[in-house]
C-alpha cells in the first residue's frame, strides 16, 4: 500500500466511511448519494470532520456524508492525484466494480461454463438448457455452481456419460452399485445420499417431464425414486419391487420354469420380485391372450376368488421395475392387457402411461364416464386435477372431462363386481 494513504487506515472511522462508499457506489453503479454516520463515535466523526474542513456539530447534524462532497474534497488535499475510488481500492486492497458489473461478469461465467458443457456433449443440451434456464427445482445445482464450478463441472461429466451408457439404454437391468462400479470403477460413486447420485437422479427426473412422464420436482419417497431409477434399467433392491400374478406361466433357461407351472396348476397367486423376473425369458397367459390388471390388492384378491384361472396381475399401485417386466413380456408375446384403476388423476394417468408405452395393446377396462359415476366418492381431488393436463388417449378423455367436472375421486372397489363378471364372459368365449 501506497505509504501516503496509510493515514486512512490509522485515522478513526476512514475505514469504516470507506467501507460504506464502497457498497453505496456498488449499489449506484455510479459516485453518488450518501452513507449514514449515525453509528459512528465522536472521535470517528471528529476526524472525518477534520479531513472534510467541517465541524463536527454541522456534520452529526447532517448525519450523513456525501461521496461526491468527500470525492471534491480530495482535490483540495495531498490526494487530488487520486479519483475517490482509486482511493477506496488502495486503502481496502480490493477491486472494486459495481453490482451491475459483477452481475455482467458472472452471467459471462455462467455462459462460458455451459458452453464448455455443450461443446464436450451437445447431445446434453436439452439438459444444459434445463439447469441454465435456472427453474426452481436446480436451486441446490446453482448454491453447488456457486461453492465450486469446477467440481460440478467434473461431476457433471461423469454423471452424463453414466446417463448415456443407462442399462435401459440396451433394454435391460442392472444393480445401482453394478452400474456404478462399470461407469467409475467405484461401486458407491451414484449410491442416493452422494452428489452424483443426486445429479443422475435430476437428470433422469428432467428427461422424464420435457417427455410427460413425470411432474416436476424430484422423487419424495424411497419408493418414488426407485421407480426414478427402474425406468432407467437401475435397481436398488431387486427384492423390492414385485408383481403379485395368478394364470401365468414362464419359461427361463431351461424350458417352462416349475413355480410358475405349479402355481397355474394350483390356482396360486405369485408375489414376483425383480430378482426373479431377471430369470425369465418369457411370460405368456395360461390361458387365452386376455390378461387383467388392477392396482389395488383388495380388488385383485376379490376377483381371485371369484374367477378361476383368469390371468390376473395386480401392481399394487403406482407401476414399478417389475410391473414393468411383466408387461413388457406380456406384450411380446401377443397379450391384450385390460387395465383397471381408481378413477382419479393418479389412475387415470396410470392408463395414459400404459397406453403410451403398448398403444392397442392395452385396452381401459372400466375407465369411463359411466363407470365413474357409480364410484364417486366424497374424496375432493381439485388440487390434482392438473395431473390430468398430458391426458390424449382417445378412451380417456371423456372419463377425464368428467372427473375434471365433478373434482371427486371414483375408486375402484365400487365396480368390482363388474369387473368380475367382465372376466367371466370373456372366459365363456
Amino acid at each position: 500500500m501506497n505509504e501516503r494513504v496509510q493515514v486512512f487506515r490509522e485515522e478513526p472511522g476512514f475505514l469504516k466511511l470507506f467501507s460504506l462508499f464502497k457498497e453505496k457506489y456498488r449499489s449506484l453503479g455510479r459516485i453518488g448519494g450518501t452513507v449514514s454516520i449515525k453509528s459512528f463515535s465522536n472521535t470517528e466523526v471528529d476526524s472525518i470532520a477534520g479531513f472534510l474542513g467541517q465541524s463536527v456539530d454541522v456534520l452529526l447534524q447532517k448525519g450523513t456524508v456525501a461521496l461526491v462532497a468527500f470525492e471534491k474534497e480530495l482535490s483540495q488535499t495531498g490526494f487530488a492525484d487520486y479519483t475517490l475510488i482509486q482511493l477506496l481500492e488502495e486503502v481496502l486492497e480490493e477491486t472494486i466494480i459495481t453490482k451491475l458489473e459483477e452481475s455482467s461478469l458472472e452471467e459471462e461465467k455462467e455462459k462460458i461454463f455451459f458452453e464448455d458443457l455443450r461443446l464436450t456433449y451437445p447431445e446434453g443440451s436439452w439438459w444444459w438448457d434445463w439447469i441454465q434456464s435456472k427453474p426452481s427445482d436446480s436451486r441446490w445445482i446453482w448454491a453447488l455452481y456457486r461453492q465450486n464450478s469446477e467440481e460440478l463441472m467434473e461431476k457433471l461429466h461423469v454423471v452424463f456419460k453414466a446417463f448415456q451408457n443407462l442399462p435401459c439404454k440396451n433394454s435391460k437391468y442392472e444393480r445401482l452399485p453394478l452400474f456404478s462400479q462399470r461407469i467409475t470403477g467405484n461401486p458407491h460413486f451414484f449410491d442416493t445420499n452422494q452428489l452424483p447420485g443426486r445429479l443422475l437422479s435430476y437428470c433422469m427426473q428432467v428427461d422424464q417431464q420435457l417427455n410427460g412422464m413425470r411432474d416436476s420436482g424430484m422423487p419424495k419417497t424411497t419408493e418414488e425414486l426407485n421407480d426414478l431409477l427402474s425406468r432407467y434399467g437401475l435397481m436398488r433392491d431387486d427384492l423390492w419391487s414385485f408383481v403379485s400374478c395368478r394364470g401365468l406361466l414362464a419359461e427361463w433357461e431351461t424350458g417352462v420354469h416349475p413355480v410358475w407351472q405349479a402355481a397355474a396348476n394350483t390356482d396360486t397367486v405369485l408375489n414376483v420380485p425383480i430378482k426373479e423376473l431377471l430369470k425369465i425369458t418369457r411370460i405368456w397367459p395360461n390361458h387365452g391372450k386376455k390378461v387383467w390388471i388392477v392396482e389395488n390388492s383388495s380388488v385383485c384378491s376379490t376377483i381371485v376368488d371369484e374367477v378361476a384361472n383368469a390371468p390376473v396381475i395386480c401392481t399394487h399401485g403406482q407401476f414399478r421395475a417389475a410391473s414393468w417386466i411383466m408387461l413388457d413380456f406380456l406384450i411380446e408375446s401377443g397379450c391384450q392387457l385390460f387395465y383397471s384403476g381408481d378413477i382419479d388423476p393418479e389412475g387415470i394417468s396410470m392408463a395414459q402411461r400404459l397406453k403410451d408405452r403398448y398403444n392397442d395393446q392395452v385396452t381401459c377396462w372400466r375407465m369411463d364416464k359411466a363407470s365413474y359415476e357409480k364410484t364417486i366418492s366424497d374424496e375432493d381431488i381439485s388440487s390434482r386435477i392438473t395431473k390430468m393436463d398430458s391426458i390424449s388417449s382417445a378412451e380417456l378423455i371423456d372419463v377425464v372431462n368428467a372427473v375434471k367436472n365433478i373434482k371427486m375421486a371414483g375408486y375402484q372397489e365400487g365396480l368390482v363386481h363388474d369387473l368380475i363378471e367382465d372376466i367371466k364372459e370373456a372366459f365363456k368365449k
